[in-house]
Parts: C-alpha cells; sequence; structure tokens
C-alpha cells in the first residue's frame, strides 16, 4: 500500500446498476470531459452482485471496471452491507434492526440490519469476501469503502444478550456491578445480569427530569461502540486477506458513535459533509480531525455538487462559487480526494430530488464548468499540493464521543449540547482567530503539542491523566475544564477526592460546587488582570494550594470571593483551570496568555471568515468562507499559483475565492 497518494482525485458517486448498459461509456465520457478521475461503486448492489443467498453474479461489475479502466478512472468500491436484498431480510428477519419499542425494521430501508447480529456478520462476510477475491487484481481498484455511513442501535433480545454477556465480562459479579454503580439508589440492585434493561438515553429536561441510570446508559452505549468497531474491523480484516488497496468509510457527524476508535481499524478518515454555504465554518473541525487521525491525506467521500435533498431539499452551495470553495476548504486542509454524491439522479426511490451533474435523461445539471474548473486547477497543483502537506499543529483541541454521551445522559442546563458547545465556544475562536490546530481524541499521542484545551471532558481515565501529566511535567500547557475530570470511569462521583486526584495537576481542590442558572446576571468573574468576565452554567469554585496563581474569583452568587480560575506550575509546564463556561472574551485571554508565552502566533492577520492553512513551509491555502470580499496579510509576499502571478503580502479575496500562495524563493 502506498504510505500516501499520488494524485488530486475528485469524482462521484456512480449506480451503473440503475442504468442499462449502453449508457455506461456515456457517463464515463462525460466524466472524463470534466476532468474526473474516481468513481465510488457498487456500496448499494448487493442485490445484483448476489440475486440469491449464495449465488453470485459479478460479471456485469466486472465489466463496468473494465470501462473505469479504459477510461483511467479509479474505482473505489463499497462494501453494500448497508442495504441487504430482500432475499436475505426474508429469510433472516432476526438481522433487522428492533427499536426500544421492539419494533422490527422493515425491508426497503438502509442502515436497518443490527450490527450485533452474528447471522448478519455472517452474511455481510459471504459478500465481502467474494468481492475481495472478485476484485482485489484489477486494474481499475483504488481503494474500499465499508459500508456506508454506519450508525444505529438495536435492542433485539439477541443483542440484550450480548450486552449482558459483555458486562458480565466487564465487572464478573453482580455484586460488583452493584457496588460500582452505587444501585442501592432507587433500590435498583440487580440479582442477575440477565435483569438489566436496555434503556435508551434522552436529552434530560425540566419537563422529563428522571433519566435511568447514568452509569448504565453510558454502558449501553460502549457496548454498541465495541460493536461497531468490530463490525468495521471485520470487514477490513476480510478485505486485507486478499487486497493490499486503502481502506475507507464514511464516517458521518455523529458524535454517538466512537469514531476515533472506529478508524484505528481503518487506512484512511473519511467523511460525508453537507453542511451549507452559511455554515461551511463547521465542516473544519471535521477537516482538522481527520488531517490529525493518520498520518495521511483524508478523503471527503461524500458533499453534494449542488443541491441537497434527503426529505426536503435544501440549496447546499447555493452557487459554482461555494461548490468549488468547499472542495478546495477540504483539499487544502489535508485532503486528496473529493467525492460528490452523486453522478446522475435517480429515477426511482429515495432522493430523486438530491442534486446531481446529469439528469435521469442524460442532460447536464449545474455547475459542469465548475467540475472543469476545479479538476483542472487540482491537476495542476496536485504535485505541489501532495509535496508540501499541511503540518502537524502545536495546538490541539480534544473532542470525545464519550463526552457527547455523558451530557446527553446528565445534561447540567438546558444549553448543555456537547457539539454545539465544543463547536461554538471552543474550536471556532481557534479557527476565526487563525491559530493553526489539530482535534484530537482523548487517548491521541501529546508528541509535538505544546498547547492542549481539554475543555467538557467529565470522564478522564487513569491512564489519560498519567499521560496528562507526563506531557505537562515536560513542559506542556495545559487549559482544562469546565467539567472535565469529576466523573470516574463507571461514570459516577469520586468519593475521596472531587477530581479523583486531578487536584495535582490543578493545584487546588474543590471548595464548593454551585449554579448560576437563572441568576447569570447576578454573578461575575473578578480577574486579576483583566476585564470582569461572565459565569455560566454549573460552576466550580477552588481552594488554591500554595504557589498556585488565583487568575479569577467569582463575584456574587454562593461562591462570592472564592476562586473560579487557577493557574498551577506543574514541573516544565503549567495547568489553567477554569471552573465554569467563560464568556467568549475571557475564554480567549486565557488561551492567548499560553499562546504568548510559548510564541505562537496566528497564520495571518486576516478576516474571521477566511480560512488560512499552512502548507508546510512553502505558502498558504486561503479559502473565503463569506459571500462578501475579504482582506487579510500574510507574513509575507509570494505568487499566486492559481493565478500565477506574483502578489503582495495584502490580498483581497472575492466571495468564497480560493487562494494558494507559494514562499517566494529565499
Amino acid at each position: 500500500m502506498s504510505p500516501t497518494d499520488t494524485r488530486i482525485l475528485i469524482g462521484s458517486s456512480w449506480y451503473p446498476e440503475m442504468w442499462p448498459e449502453p449508457e455506461w461509456p456515456r457517463d464515463l465520457a462525460r466524466m472524463r470531459e470534466i476532468g474526473f478521475n474516481i468513481v465510488r461503486i457498487l456500496e448499494f448492489a448487493w442485490h445484483r452482485l448476489e440475486p440469491s443467498e449464495g449465488r453470485y453474479d459479478f460479471d456485469w461489475a466486472r465489466r463496468v471496471l473494465d470501462l473505469c479502466a479504459e477510461a483511467d478512472i479509479a474505482v473505489m468500491i463499497g462494501t453494500p452491507t448497508a442495504a441487504p436484498p430482500a432475499w436475505l431480510t426474508s429469510k433472516y428477519p432476526e438481522v433487522l434492526q428492533v427499536g426500544p419499542d421492539g419494533s422490527r425494521a422493515s425491508h426497503g430501508q438502509r442502515k436497518h440490519y443490527s450490527h450485533h447480529s452474528p447471522v448478519y456478520r455472517n452474511l455481510c462476510e459471504g459478500i465481502v469476501t467474494r468481492m475481495a477475491r472478485e476484485f482485489a487484481s484489477h486494474p481499475a481498484l483504488h481503494s474500499w469503502q465499508i459500508d456506508n455511513e454506519m450508525s444505529g442501535a438495536d435492542f433485539s433480545l439477541s443483542t440484550r444478550a450480548d450486552f449482558h454477556r459483555w458486562i458480565e465480562n466487564r465487572f464478573g459479579t453482580i455484586d460488583a456491578l452493584n457496588a460500582a454503580w452505587g444501585l442501592e439508589f432507587w433500590s435498583q440492585a440487580y440479582e442477575r445480569f440477565d435483569q438489566i434493561p436496555m434503556p435508551t438515553a434522552r436529552l434530560g429536561t425540566i419537563e422529563e427530569p428522571e433519566r435511568h441510570h447514568p452509569s448504565l446508559l453510558m454502558a449501553v452505549a460502549e457496548h454498541r461502540n465495541a460493536a461497531w468497531t468490530d463490525f468495521i474491523r471485520h470487514q477490513a480484516d476480510l478485505l486485507r486477506n486478499h487486497s493490499d488497496k486503502p481502506i475507507t468509510t464514511n464516517m458521518v457527524w455523529n458524535l454517538g458513535m466512537d469514531w476515533f476508535a472506529h478508524n484505528r481499524a481503518l487506512d484512511r478518515v473519511g467523511h460525508s459533509l453537507y453542511r451549507d454555504v452559511h455554515h461551511y465554518a463547521w465542516n473544519a473541525p471535521a477537516f482538522d480531525r481527520m488531517r490529525a487521525e493518520k498520518p495521511v491525506p483524508y478523503w471527503l467521500l461524500e458533499t453534494a455538487p449542488s443541491w441537497s435533498a434527503t426529505g426536503r431539499l435544501w440549496n447546499i452551495h447555493h452557487d459554482a462559487q461555494g461548490v468549488q470553495a468547499m472542495a478546495w476548504l477540504s483539499l487544502l486542509m489535508g485532503g486528496s480526494m473529493v467525492l460528490f454524491w452523486q453522478w446522475r439522479e435517480h429515477w426511482a426511490g429515495q432522493e430523486m430530488q438530491h442534486g446531481v451533474l446529469v439528469s435521469a435523461t442524460g442532460k447536464w445539471r449545474p455547475n459542469r464548468e465548475a467540475m472543469r474548473n476545479l479538476t483542472t486547477h487540482a491537476g495542476h497543483l496536485e504535485t505541489w499540493l501532495l509535496k508540501h502537506a499541511p503540518p502537524k499543529a502545536e495546538v490541539a483541541l480534544v473532542l470525545s464521543s464519550k463526552a457527547a454521551q455523558a451530557f446527553s445522559i446528565d445534561p447540567s442546563d438546558d444549553e448543555m449540547r456537547y457539539d454545539v458547545r465544543w463547536r461554538d465556544d471552543y474550536y471556532l475562536p481557534l479557527l476565526r482567530h487563525h491559530i493553526w490546530r489539530d482535534v484530537i481524541g482523548p487517548n491521541a499521542d501529546l508528541t509535538g503539542y505544546r498547547l492542549l484545551l481539554l475543555p467538557h471532558l467529565p470522564i478522564i481515565p487513569l491512564e489519560t491523566r498519567a499521560r496528562l501529566r507526563t506531557w505537562v511535567e515536560a513542559g506542556g500547557h495545559l487549559v482544562l475544564g469546565p467539567y472535565t475530570g469529576y466523573r470516574t470511569e463507571a461514570f459516577t462521583a469520586f468519593r475521596d477526592r472531587d477530581f479523583g486526584g486531578l487536584e495535582e495537576l490543578i493545584g487546588a481542590e474543590s471548595a464548593l460546587r454551585f449554579p448560576v442558572h437563572w441568576v447569570e446576571d447576578k454573578v461575575t468573574l473578578d480577574f486579576t488582570d483583566a476585564p470582569p468576565g461572565r459565569a455560566k452554567s454549573l460552576c466550580e469554585a477552588w481552594e488554591p494550594a500554595v504557589g498556585t496563581d488565583i487568575v479569577a474569583r467569582y463575584r456574587g452568587g454562593y461562591g462570592d470571593g472564592l476562586a473560579a480560575v487557577v493557574r498551577n506550575r506543574f514541573g516544565k509546564g503549567t495547568v489553567t483551570t477554569t471552573g465554569c463556561r467563560l464568556d467568549p472574551e475571557s475564554w480567549w485571554r486565557l488561551v492567548q496568555f499560553h499562546l504568548d508565552a510559548l510564541s505562537i502566533r496566528p497564520l495571518a492577520d486576516a478576516s474571521p471568515d477566511v480560512v488560512v492553512t499552512p502548507r508546510g513551509s512553502a505558502g498558504w491555502g486561503l479559502v473565503n468562507l463569506a459571500t462578501e470580499p475579504r482582506t487579510l496579510r500574510l507574513p509575507e509576499p509570494g505568487t499566486d499559483l492559481i493565478r500565477n502571478e506574483p502578489c503582495g503580502p495584502e490580498l483581497t479575496l472575492e466571495p468564497l475565492g480560493v487562494r494558494i500562495i507559494a514562499r517566494q524563493p529565499a
């Protein structure tokens, strides 16, 4: 397997099984006309590939690949396990997903199988193994995609039994589980593992305050994710038995899925992204996260070529300029592939209104010229782009699936939706201040990072605490909190110290925990060297140890006069801990303190709407996310590689404009 990519690949998903064979060459010719060099196929074609159990038909698919090879179009093959055929669901109805109310999914949907089902795993093994054998040596094959946008839960009797075995393996005895979870509360203690229910977690509200036991809900989510990792790894292993081509899948921004764990079984990180032109900035964390996960370019495996329709119709990119801006945003932030969904309009079934490049009758839809422009420039610049990849950042922000589950299970307030708070309060300030950053999981290697932001992470396992301690001692700067480290790995409260020993890093003990809900206007933060700030939601007040600095105190409310933000020098490093959610200005001043101490500077002096991406030490990629012109100033002049002309350090980007600037030779 190649350690990296040698081409920039741009193409689309294509469903030749929906069209008469004489039309295939015309579709491929039109792809070549606009410069497409890859297609994704077969991920929904199980019925055509295996019309009945054990009877396979690969001849038609091989002819598709032959035509692609003749057209010099690479092929990504998807395993078709997201949509099992009717013979399978009829003969083996036990593979269909069961909801928490006991209702079984029906045939004709997508992702309606149970990923826990051993029967379904065996049936998937048959089709995946045969596809790997048939196509592994085909010259058109570029890569594999497993399934399609995986997610979902199953509550069948067999899954419940598997959950009971899984949790028994974890605890050993029912008494150990009862003790770990404190199940004497409300007489919840169990006599046998098979008595344990599988509830669903819903966001608690004032109107619906009594959710199920938090530790149980977390265990259900962990069991579900462990099964997904195993499902993905199983298919990946089957493919690797016959093929050395890279394996990926198209994750979605669903933080209930632990994609950091799932992606470890894959060679490439891939994503489906459909944010519209007004929310392109929300795609940036996905790109920063994918780039940091693997030391190879990531792949954007789905975005709309124009508009989108999944039950309703909305205009994703608005116009041709938006389509190109979205594609370049992904490529410049570290990708090497963009696949549009989809090539040709479905003439039947779901999503007939979805944006495409060619209609059901074979006519061009919008953005033919935009695609040609995109592929022309990408082809011209691919050598430079692949040679000068974005570097690893010095600043990292932690994103956690388990944290998302924790706040869904046990929210502190109505605003505590983890994905929104993480994005708006902690990620977007870094993006808009042009601080180069990576998005990493809690288990990521911290080598090379100098500043680590760790907000909203209730559970910090002992192993992670030890790694943080070692990293800070060696000189790392850590910003902890809020809502970080106050729950055990069983998702219970600590009973010895409020933060289970994390106090050594914090340099303080908890003095008081209190809310400011409905009295936020009466509680302020008095900073020692900055204007007053505001406290939000649940607050922690600190009793600092000797030598720990108080950065801010609470004024008003239960915690009046107590420390709200503390800073501890630990070894060669520094730990700043905030006890509450801060107003945006106060949060950014805390981050800026560490950036200044480490001499980490913005990439450019630019509008917050402009995304600036370093391309190694060779230059920058620039994308204007606004629908109005924006200005910026780079550290030095350079050469505009798209326009092939020199440019000064000051630039004006047109609405949704893109520039690639190379540093001038010394």
